[in-house]
C-alpha cells in the first residue's frame, strides 16, 4: 500500500442494539466480497483487495473504520457495509455520517478517535 498520507480513512459510529451480534451478521453477509476476516481483540478486520474495514462493537452501538488507497474501492466498501447494516438491523438514523481521519499519525493513535466536543456540549 502507499504511504498512510495517501490513503482514504473514515470512521463512523452507528447506534444499534446488540452490536456483537450485528458484527457477526455483517461479517457473514460480507464474507463473499472480502479476501479474509480476522480478529484483533474485540475488533473484526475485513480485508478486501485494496481496502481494510474494522468493525468494533461498542457501548450502545457499532464503530466502523474503512481504510483504502483506491477511492472507488474505499467508497464501495463503505456502501457495502452501510447497505448490509441496514439489512441486518434497524438503524435509528436515515443517514450514516462518516468522518475523515487524519492518518498522518500512527494508526493506534487515531483508531476510533472520539469526536471533538462542540462548544454547546462543554
Amino acid at each position: 500500500m502507499k504511504k498512510p498520507a495517501d490513503q482514504f480513512v473514515a470512521e463512523t459510529f452507528v447506534a444499534v442494539a446488540d452490536a456483537k451480534c450485528v458484527v457477526d451478521q455483517l461479517c457473514a453477509r460480507c464474507c463473499a466480497y472480502c479476501l479474509s476476516i480476522g480478529e484483533d481483540s474485540v475488533d473484526r478486520l475485513l480485508t478486501f483487495e485494496d481496502v481494510c474495514a474494522t468493525l468494533r462493537p461498542a457501548n450502545g452501538g457499532l464503530r466502523m473504520r474503512v481504510e483504502g488507497r483506491d477511492p472507488v474501492s474505499f467508497y464501495g466498501v463503505r456502501m457495502l457495509l452501510q447497505g448490509q447494516l441496514g439489512i441486518v438491523t434497524a438503524i435509528a438514523t436515515m443517514a450514516i455520517e462518516w468522518y475523515a481521519v487524519d492518518c498522518s499519525r500512527k494508526r493506534k493513535e487515531v483508531l476510533f478517535h472520539e469526536p471533538a466536543m462542540r462548544d454547546d456540549e462543554a
